[in-house]
């Protein structure tokens, strides 16, 4: 059974409010919780680990290795990888930036060469411009159109302010538009409902749905540095080239693991070794690595530090013909989730609790105590109270020293 958020919070409060120490609000509350969980949790690994070296008693509800294994037992999970193949696009520059295009994302490529997939994010060139009229009548808004002027289309804006007559006095450009080509065209703001003046702007320079800004949202598989793609668009095409690539195809673990088990090949555990390991084991027929006897590299991430995997754990699978992401599984720790103790608001401003917008602790009920004692501390660090913090940590002490005693 799971400490509940509730019970931790009440108590916490209950005991900082007797002598009227302080308080701390929902959100600091939250927010120390979750670092105590986590402290917590991280613990459970250095003592499991402490006590695998020493002899442990046969009796039913005391073996304390059972228990640690059962503690950790919820963060338990099976998963699949992620393939990163070679010659996934990391980034690229424009080369021709084009016309008629509006920004959008995934947006298709034409490929070349052995490449294929590659889908990129555009932005596109915001034009300056100048309010002639301020308007009337004009409440906040997003993506209002503007009349058609000189040819161009598709410009439209966001209304931030406005003032007390209505007039605008806040205002940016949402989506540019195309064919705005003198760059000096006068366009009227459309709002539904809006009455008397109308609000008028003037370009101060071109808006052809030229892109400015582009990235690889699928970064495909099979491209070289230099490559040079085509953005499938409406007007003229715009061209970019690959100036990144992977060079070495790795396979991702689930995005919440925070430690990993056995990774398993199909249906065979694969071998965990060092760097100078993998050297010598590629020396000898006998020893290198197969798809009979694979084995992998545990690293972090080295490459793409720009992408959405930076930081992340890479597992590098030999022999390199192992690409396929369903046949590598793995088992790991995932991290636990953020402790959140979910409310609404009364009638008279207080903070009800809301069990349904709560996320309860993930760690089992005999951690309570050390739970409540653990936020005092942190509490007393929030509140300045030194004698919190010190009475907190004395108990915490006298409780860690009993339990490994």
């Amino acid at each position: 059974m799971a400490i509940n958020v509730n019970t931790v919070y009440t108590t916490v409060l209950s005991i900082l409010n007797k002598e009227q120490r302080g308080y701390i609000t929902p959100d600091e509350f939250n927010k120390l919780a979750t670092q105590v969980q986590l402290e917590i949790f991280e613990n459970y690994f250095e003592d499991y680990n402490q006590l695998l070296r020493i002899p442990q008693t046969d009796t039913e509800y005391v073996n304390r290795q059972r228990n640690y294994n059962t503690a950790i037992s919820i963060f338990k999970q099976f998963g699949t990888t992620t393939s990163v193949p070679v010659g996934l696009v990391r980034s690229l520059s424009i080369t021709n930036a084009g016309s008629g295009y509006s920004g959008a994302t995934n947006r298709a490529t034409t490929d070349v060469g052995a490449g294929s997939g590659l889908t990129v994010d555009i932005e596109t060139v915001v034009p300056g411009f100048s309010v002639i009229n301020a308007g009337q009548n004009y409440t906040n808004g997003v993506n209002l159109a503007t009349t058609t002027g000189g040819g161009g289309t598709g410009l439209t804006v966001n209304i931030n302010s406005v003032g007390v007559s209505g007039n605008i006095t806040g205002i940016t450009i949402n989506q540019p538009g195309t064919g705005y080509a003198n760059g000096n065209e006068i366009l009227t703001i459309v709002q539904a409902g809006q009455t008397g003046t109308q609000c008028t702007i003037k370009l101060s320079s071109p808006s052809i749905g030229a892109i400015q800004n582009i990235t690889a949202s699928n970064g495909g598989s099979g491209y070289s540095v230099g490559d040079v793609i085509g953005v499938t668009g409406p007007g003229t095409l715009a061209t970019a080239t690959v100036t990144s690539v992977n060079t070495s195809l790795y396979f991702l673990p689930p995005s919440n693991t925070h430690r990993i088990g056995t990774v398993i090949f199909k249906d065979k555990e694969i071998q965990r070794v060092d760097r100078n390991e993998l050297l010598y084991l590629n020396l000898s027929p006998i020893t290198k690595p197969s798809e009979t006897f694979p084995i992998y590299t545990y690293e972090q991430s080295t490459i793409g530090t720009s992408g959405d995997d930076t930081g992340q754990q890479h597992i590098y699978v030999y022999p390199e013909s192992i690409t396929t992401a369903s046949d590598v599984t793995v088992s790991y720790i995932r991290k636990p989730n953020n402790v959140v103790w979910g409310f609404t608001t009364g009638t008279l401003g207080q903070y009800i609790y809301n069990k349904s917008l709560s996320t309860q602790f993930e760690l089992s009920n005999i951690e309570q105590t050390e739970v409540i004692l653990r936020i005092l501390a942190y509490a007393g660090v929030v509140i300045r109270d030194p004698q919190v913090v010190q009475i907190a940590s004395q108990a915490i002490q006298a409780e860690e020293t009993n339990s490994k005693s």
